[in-house]
C-alpha cells in the first residue's frame, strides 16, 4: 500500500494518512487496524541536512530517527529509543539515507551539520511516526522521497520553488518502477 501525508503532498496511487508525527501516527494506525496491510511505501518530499546533495535526487529509506535541535545541543535527552530501522528489502536501487522527522522544519545550518555529522542525511515530517506504526502492526514498510531544499534559511523558499516537481519525479519514479 503506497500512503502520503497528504493535501498539498497528495498522489492518486497513495492513501493520505496525515501530516506530521502526530497525525500520521493515529491514521495511519486507524488504517492498519482496519486493512489487511501486507507493504506500506510511503512516498514524499525531503529536506537535505548535507549540503552536497542535489535538489530533486530520490533516496530510499528504511531507517528514521525522531531527534530535536535541542538535543544536539546536549539540552534534552529522551527515555525512549528515537532510532528505527524496519529492515524492509527495498526493490530499486536508489540512494539510502537515514531520514529524521520532527514537526518542525529545520533552518539551522549548525544543526544540519551535527544532523550529517551522526549520518543522518534528510528531514521529513512524517516517516518516524510511519516506521514506528508499521513496526506496531509487523508490517514491512520504506520510504521513497525527493528532495526539495537544504536544511538552511531559505528552506521554505526552496520547498515552495521544488515542491511541484518534486511531486512530479516521485510520480514518474513509482509508474515506472511499481505496477499501479
Amino acid at each position: 500500500m503506497f500512503i502520503c501525508a497528504g493535501k498539498s503532498e497528495s498522489f492518486s496511487f497513495a492513501q493520505p494518512i496525515g501530516i506530521g508525527l502526530i497525525d500520521t501516527a493515529i491514521n495511519l494506525s486507524n488504517l492498519c487496524g482496519r486493512e489487511v496491510v501486507d507493504l506500506l511505501v510511503f512516498v514524499g518530499t525531503a529536506g537535505a541536512y548535507n549540503p552536497h546533495i542535489s535538489p530533486l535526487e530520490i533516496f530510499i529509506s528504511t531507517q528514521a530517527t525522531q531527534i530535536e535541535a535541542s538535543y544536539t545541543d546536549s539540552q534534552s535527552y529522551t527515555p525512549i529509543d528515537n532510532h528505527i530501522d524496519s529492515q524492509a528489502i527495498v526493490p530499486y536501487e536508489t540512494f539510502s539515507a537515514v531520514i529524521n522527522s520532527s514537526n518542525y522544519i529545520h533552518t539551522d545550518p549548525n544543526f544540519a551539520k551535527k544532523m550529517c555529522h551522526a549520518n543522518i542525511l534528510l528531514e521529513n515530517m512524517e516517516f518516524f511516526s510511519v516506521l514506528k506504526v508499521a513496526q506496531v502492526f509487523q508490517i514491512p514498510c520504506y520510504g521513497i522521497f525527493c528532495i526539495t531544499n537544504h536544511c538552511n534559511k531559505q528552506a521554505h523558499q526552496d520547498f515552495l520553488s521544488r515542491h511541484a516537481q518534486a511531486k512530479e519525479k516521485l510520480e514518474d519514479f513509482i509508474r515506472k518502477n511499481y505496477p499501479l
